[in-house]
């Protein structure tokens, strides 16, 4: 037995068949115009040039210049012009004042001249202190002088309170230390040195402190270069290249060709040590000289008495 809907009802959603197949037969409709029409839609030819923008010359010529050459800014012919000077002060002001003798308490007791000028020393004491200090170009003497030169037995620098250019000088021939002819050590009347045995000597205080007092004079009686060790180029001592006949290096039994090396064991390897090594002499009771001679070490003592 069949059974039926006593209420006859629809699928669902047949209401929308219609309105789904009238979408699908408009979309097939479109696209088959679609490609019945491409062609016709393609543009047939290229679409116009755009002429270009003309370009904006930025180079600047040369008379725009003009202005800043004519005030000497840059010279036109490449040459860097003179410093401005004040035309008041007239020719003076285009360069410094030479130097002029210094008044500030300072004595050079020694210079050492190299072959490059930022290498040389110089040996100098401040009055009132009782100390000598070795200084090069570049450095400040007790904030008072800045050192500009060292040359022999003159040094200049800047006074660092006026400014100004000034020099000091080592003391005149005059007032050096005389000796006589040369004479064989031993214990003959004048001699400041006494030889007590080999490489044994006695000095008196009152003579070393004659000595010490005139460094300059000492400095000026014999001539010695740094001696560098083979290889390392290392400053090992000075060698005594020659001195004068009866000076104080002969009496202290020093001889040509002789390397002072060190002095109480300190090592003489820069000229600011040997400048400050002779202060050691004025309270020391002995002093020893390391010294080479003929490839050979030696010890010299001296008893100060």
């Amino acid at each position: 037995m069949i059974s039926r809907n006593p209420k006859n009802q629809r699928p669902p959603f047949e209401r929308w068949y219609a309105y789904i197949l009238f979408v699908f037969v408009g979309y097939c409709i479109a696209d088959l115009a679609i490609l019945a029409y491409r062609d016709r839609m393609l543009p047939q030819s290229a679409p116009p040039s755009h002429p270009k923008s003309a370009q904006i010359d930025s180079s600047v010529s040369r008379g725009a210049y003009n202005s800043i050459t004519s005030r000497n800014m840059f010279a036109s012919n490449g040459q860097i012009p003179d410093a401005l000077v004040d035309k008041t002060k007239g020719a003076e002001a285009q360069k410094e004042d030479e130097p002029v003798p210094s008044q500030l308490p300072l004595n050079l007791i020694g210079t050492l001249v190299h072959s490059n000028p930022e290498k040389s020393i110089a040996a100098i004491e401040v009055r009132g202190k009782n100390q000598v200090v070795s200084y090069s170009p570049g450095k400040e003497i007790e904030g008072m002088a800045s050192i500009l030169k060292v040359e022999r037995q003159k040094v200049i620098f800047r006074n660092l309170n006026s400014n100004r250019l000034e020099y000091i000088e080592m003391k005149k021939e005059g007032n050096k230390v005389a000796f006589g002819g040369a004479r064989p050590m031993g214990g003959g009347t004048g001699r400041e040195v006494m030889k007590t045995g080999e490489n044994n000597f006695t000095i008196k205080r009152a003579d070393l402190l004659k000595y010490t007092n005139d460094l300059s004079s000492i400095l000026m009686q014999a001539r010695a270069v740094p001696n560098r060790e083979p290889g390392t180029g290392n400053i090992n001592g000075f060698r005594l290249l020659d001195m004068q006949p009866g000076s104080i290096y002969e009496q202290l039994g020093l001889q040509r060709m002789d390397v002072i090396k060190s002095v109480d064991g300190t090592p003489v390897d820069s000229p600011a040590k040997a400048m400050e090594l002779y202060n050691t002499l004025k309270n020391s009771p002995k002093v020893t000289l390391q010294v080479e001679r003929n490839g050979k070490n030696e010890t010299m003592t001296y008893n100060i008495q």
